[in-house]
């Protein structure tokens, strides 16, 4: 008898091979799992029956004696096996403890028909060609649905240039607005809402009124010194924080004396941050506490509940810090407001990145600081617009409390359509076009 090995990574492929060379009637003597995939071990149920047959014993004759018939029967009871015999009985054995082996069930499928084989095999082959066709159409649509955007893209990209051939005044004065540092996005709304017929004076003194009744600016005698009440400064490091809450200490001691006053600083992190602001508080005659937990600053809070305005100044923390959240959730729970330093040298992306972070629960408006070290202004402005902040104050410089003054939008919208690139910045005619086209389609 002939005992064969076949080795597939799987079992299902291994049992392929073993009934492709021994047939279906073939006996499986055993399996294992080796670092090849799975090993049967087969035998072919013809080789079983040559070896299993055993030679026609003689016929008793008739005639025999009881006796001899006896003695007959004792010599084949005890009568050793032969070695084919001996191999027959053991694949015999190991057949049954193969069928009687519950896992085996699972493993070698013995017992599949194979009308039932071929119905499996048809049917992954029909899902495998219906999951191919779709996505096939999958890809189809994809490619169609990006021909027709770029083809909408390629329209509005003609269209807009066609409107700045027919209007120059158009083109300009998006160049004027991109350049001085407002965004794409808004430099299309303001152009495309600009009346006919204008003479370039009336242009400016058009887009000038448009920037100054979007921007959001408190009336000075609304601001957080007159108002009064708690506000914490807060944005991201090194933008003036401590030096603008010593500027809005000094302005509210100058009108209403040191005991209306309550300094508080939660920056415990920063070397010396809170040195400088006892320096401060010493000039004006304030005291400065320290609060690092949230019962810390309830607790000083209500200490200071006659006090007309309590500033506190907090650490700086970047915009995608995780603490900006729990800082957030201290100040909200104490009912404090928050006030927002934007630096207006930073990029209008990080800004609004700022913006966005920082907004979550609502704030009391904002402050622009650093607008003397500002090449140009309109990205900053163009944040306060987008994100309808109301604007309290704006910082021009370190001097306490002289750098400080209430926003006011004639000054900041002169100071930001004056502003240009320099020309290592400044694009070509041509790259305008494809520019304007560009954001025109994309709406960026």
């Amino acid at each position: 008898m002939k005992l064969k090995k076949f080795t597939a990574p799987t079992t299902r492929e291994a049992l392929q091979k073993l009934r492709a060379e021994l047939g279906e009637d073939a006996i499986i003597l055993s399996t294992k799992q080796t670092a090849a995939g799975t090993e049967v071990l087969a035998a072919s149920s013809q080789d079983l029956d040559t070896v299993t047959e055993k030679p026609a014993a003689q016929s008793a004759p008739l005639s025999w004696t009881k006796a001899e018939r006896t003695q007959l029967a004792a010599q084949e009871a005890t009568r050793q096996p032969t070695p084919a015999e001996k191999i027959a009985q053991q694949v015999a054995a190991q057949r049954d403890v193969l069928i009687n082996r519950a896992p085996a069930v699972h493993q070698i499928p013995q017992t599949l028909p194979e009308h039932d084989m071929i119905s499996d095999v048809a049917k992954r082959r029909s899902q495998a060609a219906s999951d191919a066709m779709a996505n096939e159409q999958t890809a189809v649509l994809e490619e169609i649905k990006q021909m027709r955007q770029l083809l909408k893209d390629q329209m509005a990209m003609i269209t807009w240039r066609d409107a700045l051939e027919k209007n120059p005044q158009r083109g300009e004065l998006w160049n004027q607005l991109t350049q001085s540092g407002f965004s794409p996005l808004f430099a299309r709304t303001v152009v495309e809402k600009l009346p006919a017929e204008l003479s370039d004076s009336q242009v400016q003194d058009w887009v000038m009124n448009v920037i100054k009744k979007n921007l959001n600016v408190v009336p000075a005698d609304k601001d957080i010194v007159e108002t009064g009440g708690t506000f914490a400064l807060v944005g991201p490091t090194g933008v003036g924080k401590t030096t603008t809450t010593a500027k809005l200490a000094a302005r509210c001691v100058v009108k209403y004396g040191a005991d209306s006053l309550g300094l508080i600083t939660t920056d415990s992190y920063r070397i010396g941050a809170q040195d400088q602001l006892r320096i401060y508080g010493k000039i004006l005659g304030v005291q400065v506490y320290t609060a690092q937990t949230h019962a810390d600053l309830a607790q000083l809070r209500n200490t200071m509940q006659r006090k007309r305005l309590i500033l506190i100044d907090t650490v700086g923390m970047g915009q995608r810090d995780s603490r900006v959240a729990e800082q957030t959730k201290i100040l909200t729970d104490s009912h404090v407001k928050r006030v927002l330093l934007l630096n207006a040298t930073s990029q209008p992306e990080t800004l609004d990145d700022v913006v966005r972070h920082y907004k979550s629960t609502g704030l009391s408006g904002a402050i622009l600081s650093k607008l003397d070290e500002a090449i140009k202004i309109g990205g900053v402005l163009d944040v306060v617009m987008r994100h309808k902040l109301a604007l309290h104050y704006i910082a021009t410089g370190q001097r306490v409390p002289e750098d400080l003054f209430p926003a006011d939008p004639r000054v900041l919208v002169h100071r930001a359509m004056r502003a240009r690139s320099s020309q290592a910045f400044q694009a070509s005619s041509e790259e305008l076009k494809w520019k304007m086209a560009q954001v025109s389609a994309t709406g960026i």
